[in-house]
């Protein structure tokens, strides 16, 4: 099946992917009183703390450390979450993918898009304190869903890699663990470029795809400018690379997929 057609098939399968995507929101707060609140609430809690260990115990000097930490963790949160439930998602639907005739993508992309939502409520309600410290970058919001339809695209090009990987690969899950926490630390969400050693700068950019993404979440949000057009080269070719790759491992092998669960 062709590219547009298996497009085709996915819209036509809308109603599904739309209750998959609530079905998994649902389950993130399951047995929680506030439910979906925890998305809006979480991102408050988490600058509280970080104001409180960055301003109070150690000190920085960073300008307005809370947001300038959110500006990349928040988008870090959305990531992360979505290949880490995506890698394990075809184990776990397994009855529904038994039961049921539909396209294989529509779990890892309702993971996608629970997570992206996820992401909407708690950025919302951080977007006006990001405002208040910067009143210029209203005019740089229309980059800024650029820039998440653009994530967005990477990272469920990841969930359909992964997620396809780990039902042949089942060690996957495990060493996703270890790498995205050593990707955490060569990504710029702690720190800034400027504190890294210019000469590996543009190393960490084009070799790490986590890193232009936050560069750009950050440039647009706390420093108010529409970051360097190369950074946003390499966002671009990252997101074709992931999706198209995604999408053709994914195609390759999801008939053979309930054989291996």
């Amino acid at each position: 099946m062709g590219f547009t057609d298996k497009a085709k098939k996915i819209i036509a399968e809308r109603q599904i992917i739309k209750s998959m995507t609530i079905k998994n929101l649902k389950e993130k707060y399951v047995g929680s009183s506030l439910g979906i609140l925890w998305a809006i609430i979480n991102p408050l809690l988490i600058m509280l703390v970080i104001a409180f260990v960055f301003n109070s115990i150690m000190k920085t000097e960073i300008k307005n450390t809370p947001l300038f930490i959110l500006s990349a963790l928040l988008p870090w949160f959305f990531f992360t979450n979505s290949i880490s439930e995506a890698t394990t998602s075809m184990k776990s639907n397994v009855g529904v993918l038994s039961q049921f005739i539909m396209s294989r993508e529509t779990v890892p992309l309702s993971i996608a898009f629970a997570n992206f939502i996820n992401f909407l409520f708690g950025f919302i309600v951080i977007l006006p304190f990001f405002i208040m410290f910067n009143v210029s970058i209203i005019k740089y919001l229309p980059l800024l869903f650029t820039l998440m339809a653009l994530h967005f695209i990477f990272t469920l090009g990841i969930c359909l890699l992964f997620s396809i990987t780990n039902v042949y690969f089942r060690d996957l899950s495990q060493i996703l663990n270890i790498g995205l926490m050593f990707l955490f630390w060569v990504t710029p969400v702690f720190y800034s470029m400027e504190m890294i050693p210019e000469a590996y700068r543009n190393l960490i950019i084009s070799a790490n795809p986590t890193a232009c993404y936050a560069v750009l979440y950050r440039s647009l949000l706390y420093y108010g400018s529409c970051g360097e057009a190369y950074v946003w080269l390499v966002a671009v070719v990252f997101a074709l690379i992931s999706i198209i790759s995604g999408y053709a491992l994914f195609a390759k092998k999801e008939t053979e997929i309930l054989k291996y669960l």
